[in-house]
C-alpha cells in the first residue's frame, strides 16, 4: 500500500470514529458562553475536515464512499448498542439505566442524525469537487471554509428539524441551527491553517 493509499485509509478510520463518538457523546449537554450546545458539536467538524481533504486529493466519489462507510459503520454500532441495552442483565450488572441513557437513542434522533450526517456530508463532497473543477489548484481555503459552511448548516438543519420540531419552540430550533452550525464552521476555521491545508499539500506532493 503506498502512501496516499495509507492517508486514505486514515480518513476513512477518522469519519467512522467521529460519526459513532458524536452519537454518543452528543447525548450530553454542555454550556457554551450561556448557549446549551452538544459536545458532540466539536467532534463532528472532523468529519467535514476528512470530507474536504478526500474530495480535494480523490474527487466526490471516494468522498461519498468514505461517507457510506462511516453511516454503515454507524448504523452497525447502533444495532449493537440496542442489542446489547435489550440483552438479559447478569446479577452483578447493576448500571443498566446508565447504560441506556449513554448509549441509547430514540428512533426518531437516530433517523435524524443518520440522514443529516448523509446530507451534510455529501453536500461539502460535492462543492469541494465542483469548485475544485472550476479554480484547479487555487483557492484552497475558500473552497475548504464554503462547502464547510454549506454542509455544516444543512447537516445542523436537518437533524433539529427532524429530531425536534414540534417538541422544541421555533425560536429555539433556529438557535440550536444557528449557534452549534456556526461553532462547527469555527471549528473548521481555526483547524484549517493548522492541519487541513498542510494536510492537503503534503499528500498532494506524495509520489
Amino acid at each position: 500500500m503506498d502512501k496516499k493509499q495509507n492517508v486514505f485509509a486514515v480518513c476513512v478510520a477518522l469519519a467512522v470514529m467521529s460519526i459513532i463518538v458524536s452519537n454518543v457523546i452528543t447525548n450530553k449537554q454542555t454550556n457554551f458562553f450561556g448557549f446549551a450546545v452538544t459536545c458532540g458539536t466539536f467532534l463532528v467538524p472532523v468529519d467535514y475536515i476528512v470530507s474536504d481533504l478526500v474530495a480535494e486529493i480523490w474527487g466526490y466519489e471516494r468522498a461519498r464512499f468514505v461517507t457510506l462507510v462511516a453511516f454503515g459503520c454507524n448504523a452497525l454500532a447502533v444495532a449493537f448498542f440496542a442489542l446489547t441495552i435489550a440483552a438479559p442483565s447478569f446479577w452483578t450488572f447493576a448500571n443498566q439505566n446508565a447504560f441506556e441513557a449513554v448509549l441509547g437513542n430514540t428512533p426518531r434522533v437516530l433517523v435524524a442524525s443518520f440522514t443529516a450526517f448523509v446530507v451534510g456530508s455529501l453536500s461539502n463532497a460535492k462543492i469541494m469537487d465542483l469548485m475544485h473543477a472550476r479554480d484547479g489548484e487555487s483557492r484552497l481555503a475558500l473552497r475548504c471554509i464554503a462547502s464547510t459552511i454549506v454542509g455544516e448548516f444543512l447537516d445542523m438543519t436537518v437533524f433539529t428539524l427532524m429530531a425536534f420540531a414540534g417538541v422544541l419552540p421555533p425560536a429555539v430550533l433556529a438557535q440550536m441551527i444557528v449557534v452549534s452550525a456556526l461553532i462547527k464552521i469555527a471549528v473548521e476555521c481555526i483547524i484549517y491553517p493548522l492541519v487541513t491545508s498542510r494536510v492537503i499539500r503534503r499528500v498532494k506532493a506524495m509520489a
